[in-house]
């Protein structure tokens, strides 16, 4: 599959990415900038980074069993940060979608 963005987007949703692992954007900042930049249901690129970060942001909504919010499991965290950074390189590497999705795999 081709990723349907043309090469401006893809770098500016790289730098999105990465400034969301290094927490550099708060996370209603970053979904408004992804909104803009990326279409997760038509474009196959879009749709792995529009899984991940959901998943990565959600780390820091953890709730235990009594719904009392709990620090975000650093493990996982950190395998959310590899991930968006990996999404990022994939974008300026011009990689196709199947590179990405084995490369992720091994995170």
């Amino acid at each position: 599959m081709v990723n349907l963005m043309n090469k401006d987007t893809q770098i500016k949703l790289a730098t999105l990415l990465r400034a969301a692992a290094a927490k550099t954007v708060s996370e209603d900042n970053f979904w408004m900038q992804f909104n803009s930049l990326a279409d997760p249901l038509h474009d196959p690129f879009g749709g792995v980074a529009y899984e991940t970060a959901t998943h990565y942001w959600g780390n820091y909504h953890s709730k235990n069993i009594l719904l009392i919010p709990v620090k975000p499991d650093p493990y996982q965290v950190m395998q959310g940060q590899d991930a968006l950074n990996l999404i990022a390189d994939s974008l300026e590497q011009d990689w196709t979608i199947e590179q990405l999705k084995r490369r992720l795999k091994n995170i």
